[in-house]
């Protein structure tokens, strides 16, 4: 199993050169590796932001694809970084959690320590893992090296914290795991949990707010009044038409939300 593919997820943002100087480092080892921008405008040090957009994204990346995904508020400290076979593609993160879903989803899975400094740029600062270990890691895996070689099996791993579903005859309650660039706020509520229900008779309830149905569009609300769709992701989300749902309805991530469903 080998692909030339790395992505790159972080919190880095695009006005300093961070993204840039972690691509030439991959580039210098590996010149043929494809690198692709998941995303770098993750809110900083925000993990759970960070493993619901690795979680909705690498499922459409093809066998071998090796994931970067540096959203790191431990770097310098004794944190580690590990190295995830998962679904036929490597997962490269700090132990902190970032890849909850995938220790969720993945029946087996293998997971060793980042150790083996071979695999290092030479001078390591305690400030950018992205440049000095992440970066030359994903490239020497690229060229075909052995994830096995990169240090030591790991069975004590931070499995992060999974957002609370409750599931009942009458109703799901979720909470906010993400919000979006246009202010959708994004539940934990899948669409297979609420498939077997007529959906237009539900009622949604996220804090003093109440709204009756799911919407089918984005289009089908209006800029006062907030709509619930299923939305690209598969999960329930709360949606404001030309408007940000999460400053009019002043929701932030881990808000409670309710869906009921009348008999």
């Amino acid at each position: 199993m080998s692909s030339s593919i790395i992505t790159l997820l972080t919190d880095f943002g695009q006005r300093d050169g961070f993204v840039g100087t972690m691509k030439g480092v991959i580039l210098g080892i590996c010149p043929q590796a494809k690198i692709v921008d998941i995303s770098h405008e993750i809110e900083p040090q925000n993990i759970n932001a960070g493993a619901f957009v690795l979680n909705t994204s690498y499922k459409y990346y093809p066998s071998g694809t090796i994931h970067v995904v540096v959203i790191d508020p431990g770097v310098g400290s004794g944190r580690r970084i590990v190295c995830v076979l998962a679904f036929e593609q490597y997962f490269l993160a700090p132990d902190n959690g970032v890849l909850r879903y995938i220790y969720l989803e993945c029946p087996e899975f293998e997971i060793v320590q980042v150790s083996n400094k071979k695999y290092f740029l030479s001078r390591i600062s305690q400030t950018f893992h992205g440049r000095d270990i992440f970066a030359p890691v994903a490239a020497y895996l690229a060229q075909g090296t052995d994830f096995r070689d990169l240090g030591p099996p790991v069975t004590d791993f931070d499995r992060g914290r999974l957002p609370e579903l409750t599931d009942t005859p009458q109703s799901v309650q979720g909470e906010i795991v993400y919000i979006d660039h246009f202010g959708n706020l994004i539940s934990n509520i899948p669409f297979e949990k609420l498939e077997k229900y007529k959906l237009k008779a539900a009622t949604i309830q996220l804090k003093q707010w109440t709204i009756n149905g799911l919407s089918n569009s984005y289009t089908d609300g209006n800029n006062d009044k907030p709509i619930g769709l299923i939305g690209s992701s598969g999960f329930l989300e709360i949606s404001l038409n030309l408007g940000s749902a999460k400053e009019t309805l002043q929701c932030s991530e881990g808000d409670k939300i309710r869906v009921s469903f009348d008999n």
